[in-house]
Parts: structure tokens; sequence; C-alpha cells
């Protein structure tokens, strides 16, 4: 898993890098190894914009906040992007379930009986 975190109209901090690395390793479970994210902070009109993206299984998550302080928009930009990787995650997990189910060349077994 690969994370890039860069910066725009702001100076570059090691504490934030830090701490969006640590965000983006608590993802981890919801991540397969050839997963990668960016994370663009940047600081527009007083405010600081977080704009995350994740590629997970073939599909791209994206999240963004806007908030006057960076570490909370950083962390609600984080859990946006957790809930939508945890929703397609139950997603994948209930197809799986649902493909085993009791049935014979597409007929339930209860139809199987009747005929």
């Amino acid at each position: 898993m690969q994370l890039e975190v860069t910066f725009r109209n702001t100076r570059a901090r090691d504490e934030i890098r830090r701490r969006a690395e640590a965000l983006f390793g608590k993802l981890e479970r919801f991540l397969d190894e050839t997963s990668e994210g960016t994370c663009a902070i940047s600081a527009e009109h007083g405010a600081m914009r977080v704009e995350i993206g994740v590629s997970a299984h073939g599909n791209a998550h994206h999240a963004h906040d806007e908030d006057e302080d960076l570490q909370t928009a950083l962390d609600r930009a984080f859990h946006t992007v957790e809930l939508s990787l945890r929703r397609a995650k139950d997603k994948r997990v209930d197809r799986k379930r649902r493909g085993h189910t009791d049935e014979v060349d597409g007929f339930g077994t209860e139809e199987a009986d009747a005929v």
C-alpha cells in the first residue's frame, strides 16, 4: 500500500504527513497490497482543504473536506473514505455469501423436491 501526500499553497509539515500516514494505516483492513492512496492538502481563502483518493479492488473512493483546522478536515475526510471502503467491503462479502446457497441448477431445494 502506498500513500502520496502533497501540499499546495501551504508549507509541508512532517507532523501532518505522519498523521495522514497513521490514518491511512487504519484503513489497511479494507485494502489489499496493490491499493494506492493520495492525500492533497491545500490552503484556500483561509480554510484548509483536504482531498483524499484511494483505489482499492478496482474501485476508486474519493472524499474531501474543508475546515479552518487542518487536523479536523483531515480526520473527517479519512472518516468519509473509511465509510465508503466499509460499504464496499460489506457488498463484496454479501455477494460471496449469496453465492453459497443450496440451489441446484438455479432452483432452490424446495422447488427441486416439488418436481
